[in-house]
C-alpha cells in the first residue's frame, strides 16, 4: 500500500491550535490503531511550526478524505498541506 508524507504548515493562531490539540491527537490515535498512521509528530523548527504525518492509504483520494476529517482542518489552523507519495527504501516502513 502506498505511503504518503503529509507536511502541515500551521497558521498564526496558536491558541486555537492548542485548544484543539487533544481532538487532533485522538483523531491520529484512531488512525494509528487502524494502521493508517505510521508515524506523526510536530515540526518544531522556526520560524514556521508544522507537523509531519506518514500515512498509508490506497491512493491520494483516500488521503485527502482522511485529512479533511482532521479537527485542525475544521478550525482552519493549517495554512498549507503538502502531500507527497513516498517510497521508503530502508527502514521500518520499507515495502520490500
Amino acid at each position: 500500500m502506498p505511503v504518503f508524507a503529509v507536511n502541515y504548515v500551521y497558521g498564526p493562531d496558536t491558541d486555537a491550535r492548542m485548544e484543539s490539540r487533544p481532538a487532533h491527537r485522538a483523531w491520529q490515535a484512531d488512525l494509528y490503531e487502524a494502521g493508517t498512521v505510521l508515524a506523526s509528530g510536530p515540526l518544531d523548527d522556526e520560524p514556521v511550526p508544522g507537523g509531519l504525518l506518514l500515512l498509508q492509504a490506497a491512493d491520494r483520494k483516500e488521503i485527502d478524505a482522511l485529512l479533511a476529517n482532521d479537527p485542525y482542518a475544521s478550525i482552519g489552523v493549517i495554512d498549507e498541506t503538502i502531500v507527497r507519495e513516498w517510497t521508503p527504501v530502508f527502514g521500518p516502513f520499507s515495502q520490500d
